[in-house]
C-alpha cells in the first residue's frame, strides 16, 4: 500500500478530529444540556449568520430535517460544501500547492450568502425560533 501524502494525512487528520470532536460535543450537550452560547449574539442583540447551527445539528442527528433546517436555512444546505471546502484546502495547503481561482470563488460565494442571510434574518425576514 502506497503511503499517504502530507496533504492527504493533514486532510485526514482534519477530518477525524472534526468528527470526533462534533461528537463528544453532541454527546456533551445531550447528556448536560450545556452548549456554547453565541458570542456575537450574547454582545450584539442580534443572530450571527451561523446563529442556530449547533441546534441545527442536534436535529440532524436525530434526523428531524425539517426541524434542522428550519434552525439555520442557509447552513443546512452549505455544510457539506464548507466541510468539502474545509478538506480540500487543508489537502492543498499539505501539497504546497495554491487554492485555484474557481475554489476562491465558491469560498467568497459563500461568505457572500452568510453575510446576506444574517443581514435579511435580523432585518426580520426571516423569523426563526431559536
Amino acid at each position: 500500500m502506497k503511503p499517504l501524502s502530507r496533504g492527504a494525512r493533514h486532510t485526514l487528520t482534519l477530518a477525524i478530529s472534526t468528527v470526533v470532536i462534533g461528537v463528544s460535543y453532541y454527546f456533551f450537550i445531550r447528556l448536560t444540556g450545556l452548549s456554547l452560547g453565541c458570542f456575537f449574539r450574547q454582545t450584539t442583540g442580534y443572530k450571527c449568520a451561523g446563529c442556530g447551527t449547533t441546534h441545527m445539528f442536534l436535529n440532524l442527528f436525530q434526523l428531524k430535517f425539517k426541524d434542522a433546517f428550519m434552525c439555520n436555512p442557509v447552513v443546512f444546505f452549505l455544510w457539506p460544501v464548507i466541510g468539502f471546502e474545509a478538506l480540500f484546502v487543508t489537502y492543498l495547503g499539505g501539497s504546497d500547492k495554491d487554492v485555484p481561482k474557481w475554489n476562491l470563488a465558491i469560498i467568497y460565494m459563500m461568505f457572500a450568502i452568510m453575510m446576506i442571510f444574517g443581514i435579511i434574518r435580523n432585518i426580520g425576514i426571516f423569523d426563526l425560533n431559536i
